[in-house]
């Protein structure tokens, strides 16, 4: 989907085809936002314990803080960026064969008291770039999306 030659001769495809190609793009978008998000959950809960360890609380401590960890009280896009939400779920036949899935596993935290201070911060530095990775993908996965929404609303204003 990302090869330079997915889009070539979309003009040519039917309208069928247009949306197929679209849908199949939408539904591994679906999955890497899904895998995006576990990475970024991740981060923020080694930052947090990072941050438990700096001032001395407990385990408890941080379990209790995860509601307000896990908030996602981010910004959000504007309305003109923003992407109407998809009533998919991801199927997760996705493969991340890069060797850093460990990292969105639950292992990750479940071993995190275990951890040392400098195993911690190697998580969080493969972790931030793995999260980096994905979301290049999904910023490429949109660009793909909206070609080809574009082709279809085309199509459809001139018929």
């Amino acid at each position: 989907m990302l090869g330079s030659d997915y889009l070539a001769g979309i003009d040519q495809l039917d309208l069928e085809a247009l949306r197929e190609m679209r849908s199949a793009c939408v539904e591994v978008e679906t999955e890497v936002s899904y895998v995006r998000r576990l990475a970024q959950a991740r981060i923020e809960i080694l930052e947090a314990e990072l941050e438990r360890r700096g001032n001395g609380g407990s385990v408890e401590d941080l379990i209790a803080a995860l509601p307000r960890i896990l908030a996602d009280e981010g910004p959000r896009s504007g309305p003109a960026q923003a992407r109407l939400p998809q009533p998919l779920a991801p199927s997760m036949s996705i493969e991340w064969n890069r060797g850093l899935e460990r990292l969105v596993s639950d292992a990750t935290l479940a071993n995190l008291p275990t951890l040392s201070e400098e195993e911690l911060g190697a998580t969080l530095e493969e972790l931030r770039g793995f999260e980096e990775e994905i979301s290049g993908t999904r910023s490429k996965l949109h660009e793909v999306i909206d070609t080809l929404e574009l082709e279809l609303a085309a199509r459809h204003a001139s018929a």
